[in-house]
């Protein structure tokens, strides 16, 4: 008899949206397979590759549990996309067991995790996780299943979800056409960088599956722009943070950057003006994860103490009387 077998779905949603989804064609008989996966909440980011639809394979982890001790089924294997649009994965196909208790766990990428385990009940742990040096957009799904009699298993879908957050930063100009503003080392300093993700549930639309634990480890990220800054604006590459409450006072975040203004002419006004401004707490005081957050800085003329010619109400001459005041004028 055949049995119905794991099926995975594709989809792109936007932040905090609603998503399409895309289900593949149904594995062959008497086997767990892996056709695809669903990710909620992608994020964007031009320094941080971003994982959706488009991934080719991801990293599983499955045990399952009757009447013994779990027994493993999957140990972080590696479940790869086909030329056909089928998934696969070595060491032969893995069977469903009537009446087993199965917990899945995958993520993705591979090189995001060094040596990654899971806890007794089968769900990914992250103990003391860093994002410095480790600049990786990582997705995460866990899923629990009973196994059926042969024919009755049911379909099961694995939802990713973003485990970190991403910032960013956007450079305006507040000054005129004839203005360059050229923006250079900035580094996002003091961020919370390390701390434990705790998995403990299946992932789906509304729950990511754990919690993250406090954040520590601060440490300094530099970020790159390219180019003059326009006056609509320029964004410098994303860093990705671990999902935490923003900290304040002597610990808050810091931007620091450097400012450049010259004419069209070529003269250089200001050179290389520092600037350290700590990251605003007043309406969002949490990085969430699996999103992204942008802090915006306007650099206008008096931010970096130009003075600039300027033009203030006029004094218009009155009209005066001649000296010799009324003149007749004769009638001819």
């Amino acid at each position: 008899m055949k049995r119905n077998v794991f099926v995975y779905a594709m989809a792109v949603a936007a932040l905090a949206g609603c998503s399409k989804t895309e289900t593949v064609d149904q594995s062959p008989v008497g086997a767990i397979r892996f056709d695809g996966a669903h990710i909620s909440y992608p994020t964007e980011s031009r320094s941080v590759t971003e994982l959706d639809q488009s991934i080719t394979e991801f990293q599983v982890f499955g045990q399952y549990t009757k009447e013994s001790e779990p027994v493993k089924v999957f140990d972080n294997e590696t479940v790869t996309k086909g030329g056909g649009g089928g998934w696969t994965y070595t060491g032969g196909l893995r069977p469903w067991i009537e009446g087993a208790q199965y917990v899945f766990a995958a993520y993705a990428p591979a090189d995001a995790l060094t040596s990654p385990q899971v806890n007794e009940a089968g769900y990914l742990t992250l103990a003391d996780y860093s994002v410095a040096g480790n600049q990786k957009d990582l997705i995460y799904a866990a899923k629990t299943a009973t196994g059926q009699i042969a024919g009755s298993n049911t379909a099961v879908q694995f939802s990713f979800k973003h485990l970190l957050s991403i910032v960013g930063v956007t450079f305006k100009s507040g000054f005129g056409e004839d203005t360059e503003l050229t923006i250079s080392e900035v580094k996002v300093n003091k961020v919370p960088s390390k701390a434990t993700f705790t998995a403990s549930g299946e992932t789906g639309s509304d729950q990511l599956g754990g919690t993250w634990g406090a954040a520590s480890d601060p440490q300094s990220f530099g970020l790159t722009i390219a180019g003059i800054t326009e006056p609509e604006g320029m964004s410098a590459d994303n860093i990705v943070v671990i999902p935490q409450t923003i900290p304040t006072g002597d610990n808050a975040v810091e931007i620091a950057f450097k400012v450049t203004v010259t004419t069209a002419a070529g003269e250089e006004l200001v050179s290389g003006k520092e600037f350290t401004s700590k990251i605003p707490v007043a309406t969002i005081t949490t990085w969430d994860p699996g999103f992204k957050y942008n802090y915006v800085a306007t650099i206008t003329p008096e931010s970096v103490e130009l003075d600039y010619i300027e033009f203030s109400d006029p004094v218009v001459d009155t009209w005066k009387p001649a000296e010799d005041g009324d003149q007749d004028l004769p009638l001819q």
